[in-house]
């Protein structure tokens, strides 16, 4: 049986689309509240969603026709700002059941380009702040978007989906509490300002690094990584060997062709441990560093086999994750179909209250003035508990189209009695 749960999604993601096209459709928080705004203004839109991060754009609607609806919602958010998005054919539909089911996956990690990634479960949640802080999400999405939030909740507290470092940043985070106790005493050094610094920049100071230095040859890119993260101290690039010994983690991430650090610049540590990362290619680091007594030095190579090693302890969760989602979607379906069932028990109850009021009309005639208040609150109780089991069977995990059918024949609640 085709879902009846009247949700559509359309989007793009990083495996649809590229990033040239993906950043044309990225919204921040004031642009998303004006779309949101935007749609609720067309009839074929009873509510919306708006989820953008730097890997995805996704529009959720309750839709008061589906095809309407995805003509809307495709124009307003995608195709005003990038048209090849539709036209190459980079937008991706799911409905009903489908819909919300991508949700939870979403907010669970799965559908993420680094599997299982924290960051997503937070985005999910702001994204559905701001829909309902504007009345955007109604009462379909706001309960789905609610259940997105506990799997995904559920998928990181029930199952290692998150577990374990899966990017170069994170496993450095890793490394860093193998040798120490507590990176906020650490000194750290990162030489070097591109996307792979910035990253294992942020990685430390989110862990809670607060003495972090910076050294790069040019004084824009250090800066610009500095108004990023203002914690972040910039040294000279020159004093690289003094800076690297007065440091407890060194951090290399420059495409330099000739090493930045011998041997000779360091001498030995004794009583106090060095861990050197060297993300550098060609490496920065020669490899005789790694020889000296208290020195640790890996390189991307060794990151490379911590990383994969854990994304397969991540991809063995899967199938638990997944099982987790469909406990949700089947409670979030089950309350929605009982949503769907309201129509039907305010019929119930005004066909009953209709029917009482005859009866009532005929019974009062038999009994004195004095008595009619009392006859009426006894009629009125009689209704209330007769239908209460029917209502809340109605409401309850929800019912099919069949049953409903069932029902209002039984009640011939389409036609007279």
């Amino acid at each position: 049986m085709a879902s009846s749960l009247p949700i559509l999604l359309v989007g793009t993601d990083h495996r649809n689309a590229p990033i040239e096209l993906r950043e044309k459709v990225s919204y921040g928080a004031d642009e998303a509240e004006r779309t949101l705004v935007h749609l609720l203004a067309r009839e074929e839109i009873a509510e919306a969603y708006l989820l953008s991060t730097c890997n995805r754009t996704e529009v959720y609607v309750v839709a008061q026709g589906y095809d309407s609806a995805y003509r809307t919602a495709a124009e307003v958010v995608f195709v005003k700002r990038e048209a090849q998005l539709e036209e190459l054919g980079h937008l991706y539909v799911q409905r009903g059941d489908q819909a919300a089911r991508h949700l939870l996956r979403v907010a669970s990690g799965l559908e993420s380009m680094v599997l299982g990634e924290p960051e997503i479960l937070g985005q999910v949640k702001t994204a559905a702040g701001l829909a309902e802080s504007i009345g955007a999400a109604g009462p379909l999405l706001q309960k789905l978007q609610r259940y997105a939030a506990r799997a995904g909740a559920r998928a990181r507290s029930e199952t290692a989906i998150g577990t374990g470092a899966v990017s170069l940043g994170y496993a450095t985070v890793e490394l860093a509490r193998v040798i120490f106790d507590r990176l906020g005493d650490l000194r750290i050094l990162i030489v070097g300002a591109g996307e792979t610094a910035r990253l294992v920049a942020r990685n430390l100071i989110d862990k809670g690094a607060s003495r972090v230095r910076l050294a790069n040859r040019g004084q824009e890119r250090a800066a610009a990584l500095r108004a990023e993260l203002p914690t972040i101290e910039i040294v000279p690039f020159g004093d690289l060997a003094a800076q690297a010994n007065d440091s407890d983690l060194l951090v290399t991430t420059t495409s330099a062709d000739e090493s930045l650090l011998s041997q000779e610049d360091l001498p030995v540590r004794r009583s106090r441990p060095l861990l050197v990362v060297d993300l550098g290619v060609p490496r920065n680091v020669e490899p005789a560093v790694g020889r000296l007594e208290n020195v640790f030095l890996h390189t991307v190579d060794s990151l490379e086999t911590l990383i994969q090693k854990n994304l397969k302890r991540r991809r063995e969760e899967v199938a638990k994750v997944e099982e987790l989602i469909e406990e949700e979607l089947a409670q979030y379906l089950g309350w929605a179909r009982g949503l769907a069932a309201e129509p039907m028990i305010e019929q119930l109850q005004k066909k009953a209250e209709a029917i009482r009021q005859r009866e009532l009309l005929v019974a009062q005639a038999r009994f004195p003035t004095e008595l009619h208040d009392e006859v009426d609150r006894l009629t009125r109780s009689l209704v209330r508990k007769i239908l209460h089991n029917p209502s809340a069977h109605l409401r309850g995990q929800g019912r099919t189209e069949g049953e409903l059918e069932l029902i209002r024949e039984l009640f011939r609640l389409d036609g007279d009695e």
